[in-house]
């Protein structure tokens, strides 16, 4: 913001000029004031005092005095233990109005310059999407659409876990008890359907290896002998092999699990640029450990396994191809990695978004890369995201204990239906437009409870707390714009008027909209949609204040020109800020 940098570059004058000290722009910090103090920006003096050799009140003073005399739009100050809180003129707050409402640019993406690939939801073939899927795709797509904001050219992509024993558990339980069925003749979504036969097998695994155990075989080793276990390793293998029946099997089951997965994307509003697959990224990974043997920078053990000696590096030893051959995630990731490059000679940056449970996982990738010479290898990285518990503990999918998305998002719709027929407000709706509204505050409302914490965190599931529409939530968000369009639909024309006395709201709200393109920036930098999302939470909240303390279309013309201008902002920007999160906004409700 200039003005800031006005303060910046006189404070950086000022003292060189009165004291000879050499201060760098860098260095000087100025924030918004907090609310409990009276003033707009506040300079921290602390960092000069023992230069100057004057008490921090004493030198706030003195650069405040200055600052005041020089620069139009400073009109007083006030120093609280060094800290010098600036106010600035009303003058000086319609004019940044007037010139942020005609900044065509200051709403809009910046020009694309880097590009960056943003990897998220990446799920396996073997069962529905979940509430942990959720919380994966609203963060990486929100990340993959504030970085395209913030100028970067954004490739969306997945890696679909298509092969592995898992999926072999699936396909598996259906060929021993699946008797034909199929989406179609159960009625079923196809992912739905696959995961039934998934958590089947475990049924039958798990029975299996409890038998063994109580006949005294060893838990661990019971696992291993379990004769279902051996059964899907030899179809791994057969599938491996290209055995045609079990090929076609897994075309068939993986066939009926992306046409449910096709359903609930949309449904969660989210979308995929370039898809990759397990099944044909593994063979080039496969190739590129082979040769990384060849240059020794791996080693084979005896029973042919190959491994990679990371404990150099303060890791361990990590396998890449087992003894029998078959491969697993890390071989598969590197080679996916590989072929993106190979795909966009022109990347800056791949962002993997996982859980945090794979710290371990992409620090030993990325190093694997670097170990083979790749010189993009630095630039990727892990957005690693705190796992979702519910209040019963960890969800297993195997056991069939996770939140289903789908079931999910049918249930804060109806929370979202129940919460505005309540309300009473939907007389002059049409049934299409309800049913639309429900869906926009329903899925809005998951959106943003999920993004509003900081993705580093883990955060408890309460169901309860995840359909409420009241309080810090994406509906009270969504709300106030529709209070602002309501608003400017009463008012109908305007002009920003001369009115130049603010109320302290007023400052307030218009303080926090003029953040608006710093918050972008952090939030790309950090891949942290939950700046943006408690930013629109605070831009809501002050603008609702304002709104109940203040007259807007029953004040004078030149206050309610002023006001109108103010609502107007604040709606595009709550508007934008919600698009980052992909969350649309309802122009009535």
């Amino acid at each position: 913001m200039k003005i800031i940098e006005d303060i910046s570059a006189a404070t950086v004058s000022f003292l060189k000029e009165s004291f000879d000290f050499d201060a760098e722009l860098k260095n000087i910090q100025i924030d918004q004031t907090r609310k409990e103090f009276e003033g707009d920006y506040t300079l921290v003096v602390f960092p000069f005092v023992k230069a100057l050799r004057m008490k921090p009140d004493a030198a706030g003073s003195a650069i405040g005095e200055y600052l005041v005399s020089t620069i139009d739009a400073v009109e007083g100050f006030n120093v609280i233990k060094g800290f010098l809180n600036l106010s600035l003129t009303s003058q000086f707050w319609r004019q940044e109005l007037e010139r942020t409402l005609n900044n065509s640019g200051w709403l809009k993406a910046k020009e694309v310059k880097d590009l960056v690939l943003v990897e998220y939801s990446s799920p396996n073939t073997n069962k529905p999407l979940h509430l942990g899927h959720l919380r994966n795709n609203f963060l990486g797509h929100s990340v993959s659409l504030i970085k395209g904001f913030n100028g970067n050219k954004v490739v969306k992509t997945q890696i679909i876990n298509d092969r592995g024993i898992h999926i072999c558990k699936s396909m598996f339980a259906w060929k021993m008890h699946g008797k034909g069925e199929t989406p179609q003749s159960s009625g079923m979504k196809g992912d739905k359907l696959v995961g039934k036969y998934y958590v089947m097998f475990d049924e039958h695994y798990r029975a299996q290896v409890a038998k063994l155990v109580k006949d005294g075989v060893d838990e661990e080793q019971a696992k291993k002998e379990a004769p279902l276990m051996k059964k899907v390793q030899q179809m791994l293998l057969d599938w491996e092999n290209g055995d045609p029946e079990t090929v076609e099997l897994w075309k068939m089951m993986n066939s009926w699990v992306y046409g449910g997965f096709e359903k609930t994307y949309e449904r969660m509003g989210v979308e995929f640029d370039q898809l990759y697959y397990e099944s044909e990224t593994y063979l080039k990974g496969k190739d590129i450990v082979q040769t990384g043997l060849s240059s020794k920078l791996f080693f084979k053990k005896e029973n042919n396994s190959i491994w990679v000696d990371l404990e150099p590096v303060g890791l361990d030893q990590k396998l890449l191809i087992r003894a029998d051959g078959t491969t697993v995630y890390m071989t598969q990731d590197i080679g996916t990695a590989v072929q993106r490059y190979e795909d966009y000679p022109a990347l800056k940056q791949v962002i993997y978004t996982v859980g945090d449970e794979q710290d371990y996982h992409f620090k030993a990738l990325f190093l694997i890369l670097e170990k083979l010479g790749y010189h993009w290898a630095p630039s990727c990285r892990h957005l690693s995201y705190g796992m979702v518990d519910l209040p019963s503990g960890k969800m297993k999918s195997r056991e069939g204990t996770v939140v289903d998305a789908d079931d999910l998002m049918d249930e804060v719709v109806e929370a979202a239906k129940n919460s505005s027929e309540e309300k009473g407000k939907l007389d002059e709706m049409s049934d299409a437009e309800q049913k639309e509204l429900f869906e926009i505050l329903g899925v809005g409302a998951l959106k943003f409870y999920l993004l509003r914490v900081d993705p580093r965190k883990r955060m408890m599931f309460d169901p309860a707390d995840s359909v409420s529409l009241n309080g810090d939530t994406g509906p009270f968000v969504q709300y106030t714009y529709a209070r602002c369009k309501a608003v400017l639909r009463k008012a109908g024309g305007y002009s920003i008027g001369d009115h130049v006395e603010l109320v302290d709201k007023e400052r307030q709200l218009l303080r926090n909209l003029l953040e608006f393109r710093k918050t972008v920036s952090l939030a790309a930098e950090g891949m942290n949609p939950s700046a943006i999302a408690n930013y629109s939470i605070e831009i809501a909240k002050t603008y609702n204040q304002f709104y109940h303390d203040n007259q807007i279309l029953k004040a004078e013309e030149s206050v309610k020109g002023f006001r109108l201008a103010l609502t107007a902002l604040t709606a595009e920007t709550i508007k934008i800020s919600m698009s980052l999160l992909g969350i649309r906004v309802p122009e009535r409700m």
